[in-house]
C-alpha cells in the first residue's frame, strides 16, 4: 500500500474495491488528478450515489474523551487507557489517533497502529506509530481520547452533524468498499434550496448528502450573518444555478 500522495489518471478516481479485493492505499491518502482535483482515499459505510457529501463516522462516546490513562514515559511506544462500556474490535482504531485531552501531557496526539480486540471497559494498550513515541510523559492524572480514522466508515452527510465533512462521492459507491472522495475542485452535487452563483454553500440541514446556500437564511442583498443551524463553508456555486433536487456545479474546498 502507498502511504503518500498518489497521482491518478482520469477515471481512476472512480475506482472502488471490495474488502475481498483488498485495500490499495492507506485511508486518507491524497490522490491528485492531472487537472488538480484532489481526493482522499476512504472506506464506505453504506451505499451512496454520486454527487453526495460524505461525513466521518459518528464518534463512540465511550472512547472519545476522558479515558483513564496509565503512566507513560517519554519515548513510550504505547499508551494504556481504560475504555468505557463499549468494546473495541480488532484494528477498529488502526490509523486513527489517540490524544491527551486533559491534565499532564495534554495537547499531544499520536497515530494508532494495528491492535487486538478489547472488551467493554477493558484495558487498551494503544500502539503508537509515531517515531519517538510519547514526547511529554503522562501520569495517572492524564486523560486521553480515541479518534477513529476520519476516512474509515464514512457515511452520507446527515442533516444534523455527527462529525465533519470529508469529501464528495464522484461515482455510485457500494457499501463496504474502498475508493476516493473528492475534497477540492469542481464537481456536480445534489442541491437543496435556492443557491446563488458565486456564493458559498454548506451541508443541507434538510436533505442528507445535499448542499444549501451559506448562511442557510441568506437573503440576496442583505449582509451575511451567522444564525443557529449554519455550519462550515465547503464550496462556492459556479457555472449555472441548479434548482432543488437537481445537481449543480460547485467548486469545493474541503479540509479533510
Amino acid at each position: 500500500m502507498s502511504f503518500r500522495t498518489v497521482d491518478l489518471d482520469y477515471g481512476a478516481e472512480k475506482r472502488q474495491t471490495t474488502v475481498a479485493q483488498g485495500q490499495e492505499h492507506e485511508l486518507g491518502t491524497l490522490g491528485v488528478l492531472p487537472d488538480g482535483r484532489l481526493f482522499r482515499y476512504n472506506f464506505m459505510d453504506g451505499a451512496v450515489t454520486a454527487g453526495k457529501l460524505l461525513q466521518t463516522s459518528a464518534n463512540v462516546a465511550n472512547h472519545d474523551m476522558d479515558l483513564v490513562t496509565a503512566i507513560a514515559a517519554i519515548g513510550a511506544t504505547s499508551i494504556t487507557v481504560t475504555l468505557g462500556a463499549t468494546a473495541l474490535a480488532k484494528d477498529a482504531a488502526k490509523d486513527g489517533y489517540i490524544y491527551v485531552n486533559d491534565l499532564i501531557g495534554e495537547g499531544q496526539m499520536f497515530k494508532i497502529g494495528p491492535h487486538a480486540a478489547v472488551d467493554s471497559a477493558g484495558s487498551f494498550a494503544c500502539p503508537i506509530r509515531d517515531e519517538g513515541g510519547v514526547r511529554t510523559a503522562l501520569d495517572a492524572t492524564s486523560l486521553c481520547g480515541i479518534m477513529y480514522n476520519p476516512h474509515n466508515n464514512v457515511i452520507i452527510a446527515p442533516t444534523t452533524p455527527t462529525g465533519d465533512i470529508v469529501g464528495l462521492t464522484v461515482v455510485d459507491r457500494a457499501d463496504n468498499t474502498y475508493g476516493w472522495g473528492m475534497i477540492n475542485g469542481r464537481h456536480p452535487v445534489w442541491i437543496y434550496g435556492t443557491v446563488i452563483i458565486g456564493r458559498s454553500v454548506t451541508r443541507s440541514v434538510t436533505t442528507a448528502g445535499a448542499v444549501d446556500t451559506y448562511p442557510i437564511t441568506l437573503t440576496e442583498g442583505t449582509p451575511n450573518t451567522y444564525v443557529p443551524g449554519d455550519v462550515i463553508v465547503i464550496g462556492e456555486v459556479t457555472l449555472i444555478v441548479a434548482v432543488t433536487a437537481d445537481y449543480g456545479m460547485v467548486k469545493f474546498n474541503i479540509n479533510a
